[in-house]
């Protein structure tokens, strides 16, 4: 239960998230990219990048794993990623698996729509997670046998502490989609955007489901959530918010490295039959709610 899967490992927010559980934390990392696989070892020194053993929490280099030719329009790819988690680690291994992937073709008007840009939108941001949940969502421990593992010897050699180190609650797993405050209904105050928001839209219903089933199909350790970042200045982004775009937290504009901490402080707060009801809904990154 020492396996953190992060999908869309080579773009900015997987790239950087990944970076912070090798880092602060214990758990293995699968990184999955669309990239070739002949560019496998290049992602891998990246990540690894000025980070010594020391801290590097897991096994040093045995702590990452970067998994190429993952493309998500191509559910082979991620067939073969989930094959060879299980070989590698077993099964009953994972407690994260983070959906990270995105594309964004913003049209502001009908006469803007492209099918073949929309349905990419549809197959990336939405089927994409749909599909990497399918693999690997078996992989996760059932409540039963999570609380064994937690309360038995197996983090021994962890010294006897969780292995994600506070970045998920304890108690549970955690699958983890990118959404976006446009895929709300009640919020889509502006209108455009289509596909986009259409795209997330359905990304959360994903969630929703994928959470149901967790509880009452495999009565599973995890919880499913959706995430809003706030506007993050990457490379992905600025063709709307324009190349010289600065961070802005208090409107909710963040740097990489502001928008990670912002995340994974609300992912250390997700729990099962916790007042604030996490499961199954989509939160921004003051952890408030997002309304569908």
């Amino acid at each position: 239960m020492s396996v953190a899967i992060i999908q869309g490992a080579s773009g900015s927010l997987g790239f950087a998230l990944a970076r912070h559980i090798l880092r602060n934390t214990g758990l293995k990392v699968y990184a999955l990219t669309h990239r070739p696989s002949n560019t496998e070892a290049d992602l891998s020194e990246k990540l690894l990048e000025d980070l010594s053993d020391r801290d590097r929490k897991g096994k040093g280099k045995d702590s990452l794993t970067v998994v190429g030719d993952v493309d998500l329009k191509d559910e082979e790819g991620l067939s073969k990623a989930a094959r060879m988690v299980k070989e590698r680690e077993g099964v009953d291994t994972v407690r994260l698996v983070a959906c990270m992937a995105g594309i964004l073709h913003p049209e502001k008007s009908l006469s803007a729509i492209d099918l073949s840009k929309s349905i990419d939108q549809f197959r990336i941001n939405t089927l994409g997670h749909l599909l990497t949940y399918k693999h690997f969502v078996p992989l996760i421990p059932s409540k039963k046998k999570f609380e064994s593992i937690s309360s038995g010897s197996d983090w021994s050699e962890y010294d006897g502490e969780d292995p994600a180190r506070g970045l998920i609650n304890p108690k549970n797993s955690l699958c983890w989609s990118m959404s976006a405050r446009v895929g709300s209904i009640s919020d889509n105050n502006r209108g455009g955007w289509y596909s986009y928001r259409a795209s997330k839209a359905a990304t959360n219903q994903i969630i929703r489901t994928l959470d149901h089933e967790l509880v009452v199909n495999k009565n599973s350790s995890a919880i499913a959530v959706g995430y809003h970042p706030g506007t993050v200045i990457t490379s992905f982004t600025k063709p709307v918010i324009g190349e010289h775009a600065t961070p802005d937290p208090d409107k909710g504009r963040f740097d990489i490295d502001q928008a990670i901490e912002k995340m994974t402080g609300v992912m250390s707060q997700v729990k099962r039959d916790d007042p604030k009801k996490w499961e199954g809904r989509c939160w921004d990154w003051k952890g408030e709610r997002i309304e569908w």
